[in-house]
């Protein structure tokens, strides 16, 4: 909620309608302020008040809010989030839906399960080397576990490092902490799918997950938090690097990503 005020104040200090701290408190001052919009119902509970204002600018912005009631749902949670993003890089959110987000293949990763595929990775559980990862990692599972290294297939590894350290040079470590870039599911598993008995791209050592407590398996992007905004370099410098998020792609399985290329 306190993110939500913030935006609010900003915006209200934009108007010339709030002179105070940027403080996410909503005070005195926040709600006057508030009270100078003709669409702000002042009768309605202070928390549907400042969400009646966020689904005014998003509206006044061309972005989806849905009716102007002061509830928050998805659909405002939605606008939120492209609201935000428009205010802090002043353009549009990019586009999230499958057949609007083009990944470009530099390494030629191969189409999953392919003939291809078994020519360019070999045998699951083969050409498996070791690799220092550019910042450290906290295990998935138990966060007190801590690690620099994971195995992957060799032909995999370089891009790896390139992806991470960029990540770290354009998040840097606090942010990657906070973010939980940093909690790190796995890559080598010679294990079959989940729900199904075909081998995992994580048997060949060519997938990673990331922050799998707050991206399950089945949520999608109203719900796992690498869908969110502030994640957006994240996935282009996976992207640049040819890999596939199966979240950006198919809206499930957000923790995933792996370079081997999805079947249309």
């Amino acid at each position: 909620m306190n993110k939500r005020i913030r935006v609010v104040q900003q915006l209200l200090q934009q108007m010339g309608l709030y002179d105070g701290a940027i403080d996410g408190i909503a005070g005195p001052k926040t709600m006057h302020g508030l009270a100078q919009i003709d669409q702000v119902d002042t009768s309605l509970p202070k928390t549907r008040q400042i969400t009646s204002y966020i689904q005014i600018e998003a509206k006044r912005r061309s972005i989806d809010a849905g009716p102007i009631d002061g509830l928050w749902g998805p659909r405002t949670s939605a606008a939120f989030d492209g609201l935000v993003y428009l205010l802090e890089h002043g353009s549009p959110q990019p586009p999230w839906r499958p057949d609007e987000i083009e990944v470009p293949n530099p390494h030629q990763w191969p189409l999953q399960r392919s003939a291809e595929f078994m020519d360019f990775f070999g045998e699951r559980g083969s050409q498996l080397i070791m690799i220092d990862l550019p910042f450290e990692m906290k295990l998935a599972w138990d966060l007190r576990l801590k690690t620099r290294r994971t195995q992957c297939h060799s032909r995999v590894a370089d891009s790896i490092q390139r992806v991470l350290s960029k990540v770290k040079e354009i998040y840097g470590e606090e942010n990657i902490s906070r973010l939980r870039l940093d909690h790190f599911g796995g890559c080598y598993n010679d294990r079959p799918i989940r729900n199904g008995s075909l081998p995992s791209m994580h048997s060949w050592g060519i997938a990673l997950d990331f922050d799998p407590t707050h991206n399950q398996l089945n949520w999608g992007r109203d719900r796992a938090t690498l869908a969110h905004p502030d994640y957006y370099d994240w996935w282009k410098c996976w992207e640049e690097e040819g890999w596939i998020s199966l979240g950006r792609k198919r809206n499930f399985d957000w923790m995933h990503v792996q370079a081997a290329r999805l079947p249309e």
